[in-house]
């Protein structure tokens, strides 16, 4: 096609899927999308009809896995500029994996990040969602970008032009991907797993949105069950005036 609304695999995150609908009926389940030399190609798979050169066609982005993976990617950022307040600024990116499911960011640190570590980067983030920031973009001169302090990602290639995404104050980065417009629409930010990958680099895998809200619901309702079970009788107002509630706020 001469143009496509479709995102190809790139900078970790994963290429769009979607529909594509032509002119004489057919219709083909496109399942990826990569793009070599600056071509986009859609992988499709057609469950109807045959599609010809030549036919018009109506290329649809299934909305609401971009929409999720967008939350995904604009967390990324989120999470590699939390890591280097709370562990140190020597954290860089070392690989990453955006998909609709879930967010993958691989990062140089050479030692476990520590439980308070964690929890603390899971507070900074959340309260990056709960300003409500516009997620602004900009092209820019590359020079220009990494003087304005905006972070290059690990493994990719510049040109003389580059996008900047840039989340207020907390954090910019130079970045191809698709986005969230505010920072709200990612609603919930929960880490899962913290891991090492190899010497020196540590691995987090963390999720968003309705998949972080049903996980916490998980959580708790199987602790409740299980205190229940133990036989402990919960005192939630006691609970909200705990002195530890009173040092978290």
């Amino acid at each position: 096609f001469d143009e496509t609304p479709f995102y190809a695999e790139g900078g970790g995150q994963v290429g769009d899927q979607g529909e594509i609908r032509s002119s004489t009926g057919a219709i083909a389940e496109v399942i990826d999308c990569t793009k070599q030399n600056d071509v986009h190609l859609h992988h499709v798979r057609v469950i109807n009809g045959v599609l010809r050169e030549g036919d018009s066609c109506v290329l649809q982005v299934t909305e609401s896995r971009r929409r999720a993976t967008a939350a995904n990617h604009s967390a990324t950022h989120l999470l590699h500029a939390a890591l280097r307040k709370v562990v140190g600024t020597h954290v860089t990116q070392a690989g990453s994996l955006v998909d609709a499911d879930r967010l993958r960011f691989d990062f140089t640190h050479n030692k476990p990040l520590t439980e308070q570590e964690i929890t603390r980067i899971e507070e900074l983030v959340n309260e990056e969602i709960s300003k409500q920031i516009e997620v602004n973009t900009a092209e820019m001169e590359h020079q220009a970008a990494i003087e304005a302090g905006a972070l290059a990602l690990f493994g990719e290639k510049y040109g003389e032009k580059v996008r900047v995404v840039k989340m207020g104050e907390f954090s910019t980065e130079l970045c191809g991907g698709t986005h969230v417009p505010n920072t709200a629409m990612i609603r919930l930010f929960k880490i899962v797993s913290e891991s090492g990958v190899s010497a020196g680099i540590r691995r987090i895998e963390a999720i968003t949105g309705d998949t972080a809200l049903q996980y916490l619901l998980k959580n708790t309702h199987e602790n409740q069950r299980a205190r229940s079970a133990a036989g402990f009788q919960e005192n939630w107002m006691q609970y909200l005036n705990s002195e530890a509630l009173g040092k978290h706020a």
